[in-house]
């Protein structure tokens, strides 16, 4: 099994993809060149909402167990801590600010709940993710844009660290 950047990215992007968070109608695993929002969307629906999943930077970290090998190589494993960045664009047509910015905090509210739910997210050999939005979850939001008579849009980030444990 292939262990690296694209398969963490990868189950963190199933883990919240719809209809696991609501109100999250998509989400990429890089950064589109447009975001369409009708995709995933109702006729109906007044907010949606893209998330990006980014990696911001790695760390390795080797750990010594096991001595060494008949080959004179030191055995042991590498952990890897991935900072993620969960992007989430929310768009809405709602005539009030108040009621776009209800929703799009819905939309975090549910986003970090979700995180919560299962620190290996879905990954029940603990192999792609070992641990995930431990032992902290940062938001930081951006101010809400919109003008006369356009829609209303929001941006916020969602910062956690996801560690992967493989032999090395």
């Amino acid at each position: 099994m292939a262990v690296g950047r694209k398969e963490a990215r990868d189950t963190i992007a199933t883990f919240i993809a719809p209809p696991q968070v609501d109100g999250i109608n998509q989400v990429f695993t890089s950064f589109p060149k447009r975001i369409n929002f009708e995709v995933n969307a109702l006729p109906s629906q007044k907010n949606r909402c893209a998330a990006v999943v980014f990696i911001e930077s790695e760390t390795e970290t080797r750990i010594g167990l096991g001595g060494y090998t008949s080959a004179g190589a030191a055995t042991g494993i590498k952990k890897v801590d991935y900072s993620i960045a969960i992007q989430l664009f929310h768009h809405s047509v709602e005539n009030n600010a108040e009621d776009a910015m209800a929703d799009f905090d819905n939309v975090i509210d549910n986003l970090k709940n979700r995180l919560r739910s299962d620190h290996q997210f879905g990954d029940k050999s603990g192999v792609l993710v070992w641990q995930a939005a431990e032992p902290v979850i940062n938001t930081s939001y951006g101010e809400p844009m919109s003008g006369t008579g356009t829609a209303t849009e929001t941006w916020a980030v969602v910062r956690f660290d996801v560690t992967q444990v493989i032999n090395a």
